[in-house]
């Protein structure tokens, strides 16, 4: 995925439905709320739909007749929405030790072909440490350490991740362990693409051991971010996930992806080395 768009919403906290977030210039995309989305039965349902039509389009060239199984449909659409929430909670956690609020109430986002581009948040309640120029703001909360702003971040990430697969874990055939990876690989990649962000992954890194570090239930796994070196001598910042995207289902895909968990270590330093070679 690529770096996200990520908006700050100066708007009142009771304009929260999604057709009062606000619009933009740049766009015909409506920015969409996180909690209109999990209020509509057939949301996700119409998403997956449109991930199928952007995915067979993508990928014509390989197949006669490019059918996509519900499986991948549900993959993307499940690993896409979790990317909201974490983040959102990772970009502020990295780039300024703090943790917002991630209740639906307060996420949006807005969808271009399918694919997930930007993200929003609406002010109000967060967290920090003492040393913060806000700490004295009616909002802020203090916590004394960066381990437990980690511990903060965390639980509101899975917080948020139960809302979600309450209503998205029965419209697919994924197990728990499959829907909590999924939430642990979110997580683990929000904070890796705040650091591209700012361009510090070796300190997200570092920030993902320490969220990640506990082992808190449901979240399956520790951090898996590390650093490859291909056959060309490039490093490369990745992660073995957890849960899949069921990419490879499609007819005509031959190349898994470089997280992909069903690849070894050395297959994945053979497919960043295949990329764009010196």
């Amino acid at each position: 995925m690529t770096l996200l768009s990520f908006r700050v919403v100066e708007a009142p906290h009771s304009q929260c439905r999604s057709s009062q977030w606000p619009s933009s210039q740049r766009r015909s995309a409506p920015w969409i709320g996180c909690e209109h989305a999990l209020a509509d039965p057939d949301f996700f349902a119409r998403w997956r739909v449109m991930v199928a039509q952007r995915l067979a389009e993508q990928h014509a060239h390989v197949a006669e007749q490019t059918d996509v199984p519900e499986m991948t449909t549900a993959g993307y659409v499940l690993q896409w929405y979790l990317v909201i929430p974490s983040y959102l909670g990772g970009l502020l956690f990295h780039s300024a030790r703090r943790v917002p609020s991630l209740a639906p109430g307060r996420l949006g986002f807005w969808l271009d072909s399918a694919a997930l581009r930007g993200v929003a948040l609406r002010p109000g309640r967060f967290w920090c440490l003492p040393g913060d120029p806000d700490v004295g703001h009616p909002d802020a909360v203090s916590v004394p350490d960066v381990a437990a702003l980690g511990a903060i971040l965390r639980r509101q990430v899975i917080a948020h991740a139960a809302r979600f697969l309450a209503v998205y874990g029965p419209q697919v055939r994924f197990g728990r362990r499959t829907q909590w990876a999924a939430v642990t690989d979110a997580l683990d990649r929000g904070l890796l693409l705040a650091g591209r962000s700012f361009g510090s992954p070796q300190a997200a890194a570092a920030d993902a051991r320490l969220v990640l570090a506990c082992g808190e239930k449901p979240l399956t796994s520790a951090s898996t971010i590390c650093q490859v070196t291909d056959e060309h001598g490039r490093t490369h910042w990745t992660r073995r996930r957890g849960s899949c995207c069921f990419l490879y289902a499609l007819a005509g895909i031959e190349r898994p992806c470089a997280s992909c968990p069903r690849v070894s270590d050395d297959e994945r330093v053979r497919i960043f080395g295949t990329i764009n070679p010196a």
